[in-house]
């Protein structure tokens, strides 16, 4: 698909409506230790680990209000131990039960993503693209994740000063809910030092001129 061929829209504003530095837990946050599973809060980053063999988990958490119709999640994970092949990253958009959730995912050994729409027990995924992306070196073992909702398009950044590595039209990436958080498959540990949800406000007199919401224009600031 040719992202400068979509008519996207001009953003007046970006209303933060949720963010979180991990300093504490005053958002609730799970936090857990068992056999197949760990997740805490230390020294500013909440860290989520997946002992188990074969389920992926999940760390979430409910908006407290319905997600906009144009919005932005912004955050960065870092990889910090990986044991085979598995992927991590954002998922958003489901209800408590989570029977479909969305994901927007890189793999912990190859450096590419995933953006799906899935039933939780992966009977059926209702939309999927898979494809290669490239790694900026000086990041290291952090990875920059966005995924943004404007103007009825979905579009997928990994990096924070270049074009959107995927875009989709959002009837296939639905909203159930207003629960986002991080995905994690096994043999993966991993911590955030930040997430950050804005609504975004656009001008409803748009002369559809062509705009690549790309850079610190938009996506940056996390």
């Amino acid at each position: 698909m040719n992202v400068f061929n979509l008519p996207i829209a001009r953003i007046l504003h970006r209303e933060t409506i949720f963010e979180d530095d991990f300093v504490n837990n005053i958002a609730g946050w799970e936090q857990i230790s068992d056999e197949d599973e760990q997740s805490f809060i230390l020294n500013s980053h909440y860290h989520m680990e997946n002992k188990s063999q074969t389920r992926w988990m999940f760390y979430h958490k409910e908006m407290g209000r319905k997600l906009p119709e144009n919005f932005i999640i912004n955050t960065e994970i870092e990889l910090l131990e990986h044991n085979g092949y598995g992927q991590y990253g954002l998922v958003w958009g489901f209800t408590k039960p989570h029977h479909i959730l969305n994901r927007f995912v890189v793999s912990a050994e190859t450096d590419r993503f995933t953006v799906s729409r899935f039933e939780k027990n992966h009977h059926h995924t209702f939309h999927r693209f898979s494809s290669h992306y490239e790694k900026e070196y000086m990041s290291k073992s952090k990875q920059f994740l966005s995924v943004m909702l404007l103007n009825d398009y979905y579009y997928f950044f990994l990096h924070r000063h270049q074009q959107p590595v995927y875009v989709c039209h959002k009837s296939h990436m639905n909203t159930e809910g207003n629960r986002f958080g991080f995905y994690v498959e096994p043999g993966l540990l991993v911590r955030a030092d930040k997430i950050k949800v804005q609504r975004l406000v656009i001008s409803p007199d748009f002369d559809s001129h062509m705009w690549m919401p790309v850079g610190s224009e938009l996506i940056s600031g996390l």
